[in-house]
């Protein structure tokens, strides 16, 4: 998270596939994720994960927010 300038971060294991790993990240905007993902900080944050957990297939999509619902 810090080296990528992140806001915010989760890690998620699935509980019915081990294999299954998601990552989620909360960047400021679009300016911030943009530098974060085509920066030299995340690869070897990439390849540390690929060394620890070489089974498990890594793919990217990014999401804009469109709602949040909760207590405030």
């Amino acid at each position: 998270m810090k080296a990528f300038g992140a806001k915010k971060a989760w890690r998620f294991w699935s509980v019915s596939d081990p294999a299954v790993h998601q990552a989620t990240y909360e960047f400021a905007d679009k300016a911030a994720l943009d530098r974060a993902t085509s920066g030299e900080a995340l690869k070897p944050l990439v390849a540390e994960f690929d060394r620890c957990w070489p089974d498990v297939k890594r793919t990217r999509e990014i999401f804009v927010l469109a709602e949040e619902l909760g207590a405030g």
